[in-house]
């Protein structure tokens, strides 16, 4: 079985929204064993609907769409469906009293729309949709499989793991034995990661693939085999193989993240963490906090945004503010000092630096960063010079300045 991915909605095209719904199909899809041929977006019209299930159809047998299962006008996935099939639609009532009980349940008014909702085409099967009002649908023609979804990525995502997973095996034969491991890298770039590994990947043999994807600092070094035969052993070999080379450049494997493995090595340690934050202004924090656990080490942070909570709140002094600025290292030191004073934990962050577009000088220019992290008793400083654009910075920044910490408790503690 292959399959096609189209995403609906002119939203998609005219760049409004960014389209994770394809991004996300495809690598669940990967994971079961169904390569993915093509994954295309499209407007909201009936002709470009129907043409692109047409000419999906040539070369995949499951062909997945996403977008236009509303109630507006804009709405016509339904319609193109029903037209490019050739069959009728009608009223479903059971599906009209289920989407009314959704709207009871949260007391809202049960409009008109409900009614153009539970209209669907005649050959559907529906999908439950236990997350929204509209149903996934899914169609047969020619012993090829057609299954709509909505849009909205909560509803998709729910759909798709438990209405649509647990009947592939019925809609066809996966052949595909397809086996990935991801390798996580961090403070390398491809090309190094490249000249480093060269001689392990001479030696991969044809049905066994490696693909860099190079992201804010990271590197993703994605192993795969698409074999009919079972490739596991060699995958996990060639993984074993690269990550010994690597060495700490390494964080961790498959669906972790540096949040993730930053957090387990604290935990593993039994260390605390604290952060003071200038120009990256709590996003650092923010994706400490994001991953379950981290209260287990981290303590919490200062965001000195103006030079007087420097000052005040981490005793920076006004004289190293006048001599150096609030962008160098002698102010990150003293950041550093008052934060781990002030919080008692074992280790900390402090960053300081010009996220831009604005405020650069000749000496200074925007993009430039200097971190400093460790204990009191032994502290590291790191000056970063970045880009130009405000948001890459700050992202990188909490990238790199994770990264720091990481290698900080491996090679210190």
């Amino acid at each position: 079985m292959k399959s096609s991915i189209l995403t609906i909605g002119d939203e998609i095209l005219i760049g409004q929204i960014v389209d994770t719904n394809s991004a996300w199909l495809g690598k669940k899809l990967t994971e079961l064993g169904i390569p993915v041929n093509e994954i295309i977006s499209l407007a909201d019209t009936k002709e470009s609907i129907k043409k692109s299930i047409e000419n999906a159809m040539l070369k995949s047998d499951l062909i997945l769409l996403t977008g236009g299962l509303g109630p507006t006008k804009d709405d016509v996935t339904k319609a193109a469906i029903a037209e490019f099939l050739n069959v009728g639609t009608y009223f479903d009532e059971n599906l009209y009293n289920k989407i009314s009980q959704y709207f009871i349940k949260r007391n809202l008014p049960i409009s008109k729309y409900v009614k153009i909702q539970s209209t669907i085409p005649e050959t559907a099967q529906l999908l439950t949709n236990n997350v929204g009002t509209a149903p996934g649908m899914l169609f047969k023609k020619d012993n090829k499989v057609i299954i709509s979804m909505p849009g909205v990525p909560h509803e998709m995502k729910w759909i798709f793991k438990n209405s649509i997973i647990p009947i592939l095996p019925q809609l066809g034969k996966i052949e595909n034995n397809i086996y990935q491991r991801t390798i996580k890298t961090i403070g390398i770039g491809e090309t190094r990661i490249a000249a480093k590994i060269e001689d392990i990947t001479d030696t991969f043999p044809e049905d066994i693939s490696l693909a860099f994807l190079p992201s804010s600092g990271q590197v993703r070094l994605r192993v795969m085999s698409s074999s009919q035969n079972d490739n596991t052993v060699h995958v996990d070999k060639f993984v074993n193989q690269i990550s010994s080379r690597l060495g700490d450049y390494v964080y961790g494997y498959d669906s972790v993240i540096i949040e993730d493995a930053l957090k387990d090595l604290f935990i593993s340690k039994n260390l605390t963490l604290s952060t003071a934050e200038s120009c990256t202004g709590g996003y650092l924090s923010h994706r400490i906090t994001s991953v379950p656990g981290s209260s287990k080490y981290y303590i919490g942070s200062l965001i000195a945004y103006d030079n007087h909570i420097k000052e005040s709140q981490l005793n920076v002094q006004s004289e190293t503010l006048l001599n150096h600025g609030a962008v160098s290292e002698a102010t990150v030191i003293e950041m550093l000092s008052g934060l781990l004073n002030k919080t008692g934990t074992d280790i900390g962050i402090a960053i300081s630096g010009i996220a831009g577009p604005n405020g650069g000088t000749p000496d200074k220019p925007v993009g430039t960063i200097w971190v400093a992290y460790g204990t009191l008793e032994n502290y590291k400083t790191k000056k970063l010079t970045l880009f130009k654009e405000r948001l890459r910075n700050i992202h990188y920044t909490a990238t790199a300045g994770m990264n720091l910490l990481r290698l900080f408790v491996l090679n210190n503690t």
